[in-house]
């Protein structure tokens, strides 16, 4: 079999592994707050930008097909897409060898086959549009003269690198990758009108976002700076410590042996292709890498951050594998097959704890907190929490307890979004954000598409015992008149309690704390 034979077939098992995780688990609260998104199409978002808003729209049919595998189909379909760049990306530096490597490497990642290609995030289209830009920039190298179709390079990275950063703002690193190897390594690239072609094309692109931003004094780089700031704080080793063995893990700890040793191999001079392909490589991912670390050493940061760096590293070992096998053999490495393993071991594991760990993980067994910061529990009863609401819902209904139009009131996106996807829509009911505009995000936006609460209105409060504290009920609370003592909805996990639902019948709407 050929390599783009063998390629064809590790994206299709690839995608059936994918598929059948979007089939066995339920969306995690970030999936079920960017479906939120594409309730409502923007030009940017509070947390991020759009473009996995118009994703999410596209893959459900306009919101039509309301499944977890609809909303997700857009990171299989985007995975499927980058396995076959970053093939494109080996065999344009060096051969089909180093191509079907990376193609192997980047399946083994955690981070891209996993996080990104069977959740959907801001990562998952992101990444078609880094490895695109990548792409292009090699053929932009590789090009000895400057003629018209070196513009249309151009141009076409001005259109990739600005859709990336339409998807997430890290996409910026791109263009910092770029200006810094222009200004140490190639300076013949300022030269060019191309060069300056592309980066009015990318700015024309993300233009709403900096328009939104005006409008709205700048609140999502006001969240994600207060994200990053070290101003104030001291050097922190353990936090540190726990980001980079994060980023190992979702890297895949072999293949992040596999880029260390790499990365020393090319500084050693060792690497036998064009050093301008591997400048390039590293100007485009170094930058984000250092940054990152560094933020770690004083605040806490998160592993898939760094990710897109990573990935695109992940070109190394696969030219160091394949200038190694001087045979040209179609045998997989060892260190890969392990690499796979690992991947699928880590896979299995995840769907295992979620659906079949008995009751919870956390410490909290019992009292109000039941699950609180466990992690596995994301993804798990909310499907059947939808089902009992729906009962009591058209219950309270039936006998007057609650009227028909009665909203679900929600203080904070982390759990809201579940309510959303898995209650409200199955009662048809609308949910309107109470609180403050760094608790609800963009549910304070939201709350412009739906009827406002009105003096004497009621409604539903919902909380889940891992998110539960009296500071947020109380401000819940002082916005009505009265309120019922909660119904509980208790959830298990293989037969033992896990978390519960406790759900407030609020009376008598009085006046609402939306501010920024």
């Amino acid at each position: 079999m050929n390599y783009k034979n063998k390629l064809l077939l590790l994206i299709a098992i690839s995608t059936v592994l994918r598929l059948i995780i979007t089939f066995t688990l339920e969306l995690s609260n970030v999936e079920a707050y960017y479906w939120v998104f594409a309730q409502h199409l923007q030009w940017n978002y509070f947390d991020h930008p759009p473009m996995v808003a118009w994703l999410i729209r596209l893959t459900t049919a306009n919101l039509l097909l309301h499944n977890e595998v609809f909303v997700r189909l857009g990171a299989v379909i985007s995975s499927a897409i980058c396995i076959w760049l970053i093939f494109k990306i080996g065999t344009v530096i060096n051969n089909q060898r180093t191509g079907w490597l990376a193609a192997l490497l980047y399946t083994s990642s955690i981070y891209c086959s996993i996080s990104v290609g069977a959740f959907i995030i801001p990562d998952s289209p992101q990444m078609v549009f880094w490895l695109a830009s990548i792409l292009i920039l090699i053929k932009i190298s590789n090009s000895t003269t400057y003629n018209s179709k070196l513009t249309l390079l151009w141009c076409q990275f001005g259109v990739m690198s600005g859709l990336c950063i339409m998807s997430k703002v890290h996409g910026i690193f791109l263009w910092l990758g770029v200006v810094l190897y222009a200004l140490v390594i190639n300076r013949a690239w300022l030269k060019f009108k191309g060069f300056y072609l592309s980066a009015v094309i990318s700015l024309i692109i993300v233009s709403p976002i900096i328009i939104w931003n005006l409008q709205n004094n700048f609140i999502t780089y006001q969240f994600h700076i207060s994200r990053v700031t070290f101003v104030g704080t001291g050097i922190q080793i353990s936090v540190f410590i726990k980001e980079l063995l994060g980023v190992i893990v979702l890297t895949n700890p072999v293949n992040f042996f596999f880029i260390v040793s790499s990365l020393i191999w090319v500084f050693k001079g060792k690497c036998p292709i064009d050093k301008n392909n591997i400048q390039i490589l590293l100007f485009c991912s170094l930058p984000l890498i250092v940054v990152l670390l560094f933020i770690s050493l004083f605040r806490e940061t998160f592993p898939h951050w760094p990710g897109p760096a990573y990935s695109c590293l992940l070109i190394l070992p696969a030219l160091k594998l394949a200038s190694v096998d001087k045979a040209e053999t179609h045998n997989i490495p060892t260190g890969i097959k392990v690499g796979l393993a690992f991947m699928l071991i880590i896979t299995i594991s995840d769907i295992f704890i979620t659906n079949y760990y008995p009751g919870t993980i956390s410490e909290q067994k019992q009292g109000l907190n039941i699950g609180k910061e466990d992690l596995s529990l994301d993804m798990y009863g909310w499907k059947e929490a939808g089902q009992k609401f729906d009962s009591l819902y058209k219950s309270d209904i039936t006998h007057n307890i609650m009227p028909f139009e009665a909203p679900i009131v929600i203080t904070d996106w982390s759990y809201a979004a579940h309510e959303d996807f898995y209650l409200a829509f199955k009662t048809n009911q609308q949910t309107l954000g109470i609180g403050v505009i760094f608790n609800l995000h963009q549910y304070y936006w939201m709350n412009e598409y739906k009827k406002q609460l009105k003096q004497g209105d009621n409604a539903y409060f919902i909380v889940p015992s891992n998110f539960f504290n009296y500071k947020t009920l109380d401000e819940i609370i002082n916005s009505f008149t009265t309120y019922e003592m909660p119904l509980v909805i208790s959830q298990f996990r293989s037969g033992v309690i896990c978390r519960q639902l406790y759900i407030f019948r609020m009376k008598g709407y009085k006046r609402s704390k939306n501010k920024f």
